[in-house]
């Protein structure tokens, strides 16, 4: 047998393609063009996306386009054998569909060149030109000729000079709009002396119209407002600037011609006031009433019965907001809609405004409240790892509910009560019975809105040029985890305030302060486990013991975050995010041993490993983590290079050598060090058995990652990225292994390529990530293991960072 079956596809689909050649299928007349547009004599830095192009090349090949011949040779082709595959009423269908699926899904059709496609090209480029201050630019569109009917398109630029501003000034026959128009002007910094650029006269445009809007100017378009060039009065050049060092580098540089330009404002829009608001609020089954519910300072609220018996009206009135002074202002309506929308119980919130006969604008808020009790329950089912002894998975079951009640006492305060439970079971061998293995975990939680708890004193705030927004969360939570040689359990209490900014800026930024957080742990394990942790090296022994060891941890902690345009990637070509955390653990029961131990010396145990009581074990620590990520389009807005760094550190203090086990840094998984499982990668170069369970993470965090997402078609994005990062311990430590150390070795490599699923809702992602430094073995790539346990294959959800 000459060829394997795979091969003769393989060696069928090649000769399919190579077949598809594009000059086959072209009309005698069409010409194909056969590389981008080159512009001779462009002196822009940007150039406008042009209508002629290319067909695109993936690996130096015209791929997309020979999918697309390929698609169209299955379907129409008169010749053999695809007329005869298409005759066969079995194959009939498949053909076509595959043929459909080249042509549409993966194909591109051919880039012919197109006289229109010149024309506009030509309109763009003397736009554009425009736009920087080059009024006189002339284009020569030129063809030449390549080989098979392929062409190549040359555009020849000829710019002149480009002019400059030498005077911006304001005309209009309303002397209120041109007072307040001067009054702004008159504030910022003026392209005085600088080169003609309309973006930068359109964004003071911009920044105008928003000042007449918050002025009382409803309904004032941003088209009325119209530059006027003037490059026939030739005014006066802008006095030269008087040091020395820059007369000189001006007279060195060629000055242009001057313009003078002028805003024209319009007339005849009339100047609102801010009147009373009016509040509309209902359920989504019932319209509201027509009756009226109420009037609190001056507010009216019309309310359905429904509504009214689940949430009481003056929860809304502190969500108002109205302007600094006696006219209407669009800020003001938008920043309460914004908080409007965000109480829980609020499905949706929209304005609309009304003018009364004395040119006052009235805002009406309709709120839609949702159902204030939800419940959920869903039982799925699952295939257990069990990733210590590596058998085959068996069967399980998960069990989760819900129970939701969105306004509590009519305040808007939200309760969750959560439960979830996992039922699987183990076997070790064929012939002995299953051990039942089962996860638990129950959370209720309280959200109460600020301002909230005294109803009496809620009313509208003036509008401010920072938002904030403040809620306080109770939580209680348990959880029972049963594993194969060890059982956990978990009783964590915590009360936290998260605190929202919007700056003017569009900069967001999320305060979460944490005075209080108490967790107990109990671990309960077997002989069997007792004896792998018995079994490591002494020197890393007694850390991993400890883990294991009941004890409490309490937090008082305090997170910061800040982002601008990093998660919202349309319309912005760069973003960034940043956090910081800082956590300060065990300060209460140190204080509290500390006081008791005056009464009871004896139980005094701060010398030996600080135990409360002499029972609870804690820890005295401070752990800080810091992060920041940057996101940038480069070539295209289809290109978008985002990275992430990481840097953190924990350090224990009075006889507490290590942070306790929840409270380290650990590397790996779908969102770290990819090529990695979660706690596989350290400390250091250290390498621990296969044991998921005995991972000891690190005290110090070193991370950086950098992936570049390439939009291909349909949402779906093609992603290479690199990861590189580490976890070490201190010299300090119960971690006794120099190996585990900082400074003893280096940080971890691993690249690889993922495939992305953006369908707006949710992000669906596959990843294949490969070692290429190993601290304990050194470079991967020496012996060529390419896969196998070097690389990681993941499928999550979600983007990774």
């Amino acid at each position: 047998m000459l060829f394997s079956p795979p091969k003769k596809v393989l060696l069928l689909g090649s000769l399919l393609l190579l077949g598809c050649a594009p000059t086959r299928f072209l009309a005698p007349t069409d010409q194909l063009v056969a590389r981008e547009p080159r512009l001779r004599g462009h002196v822009l830095e940007e150039t406008p996306p042009l209508y002629v192009h290319s067909n695109n090349r993936i690996l130096g090949l015209r791929l997309g386009l020979q999918f697309y011949w390929a698609g169209q040779t299955l379907m129409q082709s008169q010749r053999f054998p695809w007329k005869a595959l298409r005759r066969i009423p079995k194959l009939r269908y498949y053909t076509y569909a595959l043929g459909k699926a080249l042509q549409e899904k993966l194909g591109e059709p051919p880039a012919l060149l197109n006289p229109r496609a010149l024309e506009a090209d030509v309109k763009l480029l003397e736009e554009a030109y425009l736009q920087e201050g080059y009024f006189q630019v002339a284009i020569q569109p030129q063809i030449k000729p390549l080989r098979r009917q392929k062409v190549e398109v040359i555009y020849r630029i000829r710019p002149g000079p480009r002019w400059s501003i030498a005077e911006l000034s304001l005309a209009g026959e309303d002397s209120v709009m041109l007072s307040l128009a001067s009054d702004f002007l008159a504030q910022q910094p003026l392209p005085i002396g600088e080169p003609y650029r309309l973006s930068r006269l359109d964004a003071l445009r911009e920044e105008l119209h928003r000042q007449l809007l918050s002025q009382g100017y409803y309904g004032l378009p941003l088209s009325q407002l119209l530059w006027e060039i003037d490059t026939t009065t030739q005014p006066t050049a802008p006095a030269m600037p008087q040091r020395r060092l820059a007369r000189w580098i001006s007279a060195l540089r060629k000055e242009g011609p001057y313009c003078a330009v002028r805003l024209l404002l319009p007339s005849g829009y009339t100047r609102y006031g801010y009147g009373e608001p009016f509040l509309v609020i209902h359920t989504p089954e019932r319209p509201p009433d027509s009756t009226l519910t109420g009037t609190y300072y001056g507010i009216s609220v019309q309310m359905e019965p429904r509504a009214l018996a689940a949430v009481d009206p003056r929860i809304f009135l502190s969500r108002l907001y109205y302007p600094n002074q006696p006219f209407y202002d669009q800020r003001a309506i938008q920043a309460s809609q914004r908080a409007l929308q965000n109480l829980e119980i609020v499905q949706w919130a929209g304005p609309s405004l009304q003018a009364d006969s004395l040119q006052r604008i009235h805002p009406r808020y309709e709120i839609v409240l949702r159902p204030p009790i939800d419940m959920t329950f869903g039982i799925e089912g699952f295939q257990s790892t069990q990733p210590i002894v590596g058998s085959l998975p068996l069967p399980g079951a998960s069990v989760n509910m819900r129970l939701l009640h969105l306004s509590l006492f009519r305040r808007a305060w939200s309760l969750r009560v959560r439960t979830q439970a996992a039922l699987s079971y183990f076997r070790r061998r064929a012939e002995e019975a299953p051990l039942p293995l089962y996860n638990f975990a129950g959370e209720i939680g309280l959200t109460l809105p600020e301002g909230t708890l005294r109803l009496a004193q809620a009313r509208p705030q003036p509008l401010t040029s920072t938002l904030s927004q403040r809620t306080h969360t109770l939580l209680t939570a348990y959880q029972d985890i049963r594993q194969i040689d060890f059982s956990r359990r978990y009783a964590t209490f915590s009360w936290s305030r998260q605190t929202r900014f919007l700056f003017s800026d569009k900069r967001q930024e999320e305060q979460l302060w944490t005075p209080f957080s108490l967790t107990f742990v109990d671990s309960r394990f077997s002989e069997a486990f007792q004896a792998q942790i018995e079994a490591l090296s002494p020197q890393v022994r007694s850390l991993i013991l400890r883990d294991y060891l009941p004890r409490l941890t309490q937090l008082t902690a305090w997170q910061v975050s800040s982002t601008r345009h990093y998660f919202q990637p349309q319309g912005y070509k760069k973003g960034d995010y940043s956090s910081l955390l800082l956590e300060v653990g065990g300060w209460l029961p140190f204080f509290l041993e500390h006081a008791l131990t005056l009464t009871r010396p004896q139980w005094d145990s701060t010398y030996r490993d600080n135990l409360l009581l002499n029972r609870f074990r804690y820890g005295v620590f401070v752990r800080v983590l810091i992060e920041g990520r940057w996101r940038r389009q480069l070539l295209f807005p289809s290109q978008q290079l985002f990275l992430r760094g990481r840097l953190g550190i924990a350090q224990g203090f009075y006889y507490t050598l290590d942070v306790p086990f929840e409270n380290r840094f650990f590397v790996g998984g779908p969102n770290s060090m990819r090529a990695w499982q979660f706690g596989a990668l350290g400390p250091g170069k250290y390498t621990f058995p296969q044991n998921l369970f005995l991972i000891p993470g690190g005290t110090l965090l070193l991370e950086a990652n950098a992936e570049l997402r390439q939009s291909l078609f349909y949402g779906l994005q093609l992603a290479p990225f690199v990861d590189v990062g580490n976890v070490w311990f201190h010299g300090n430590s119960f971690f006794e292994d120099p190996r585990g150390y900082f400074g003893r070795s280096w940080p971890a490599i691993g690249t690889g390529l993922g495939l992305r699923w953006d369908f707006s809702v949710i992000v669906i992602r596959f990843d294949l990530a490969q070692q290429v430094y190993d601290p304990a073995a050194g470079w991967v790539f020496r012996a060529f293991p390419i896969g196998g346990t070097h690389a990681q294959y993941i499928f999550a959800v979600g983007y990774p960072f």
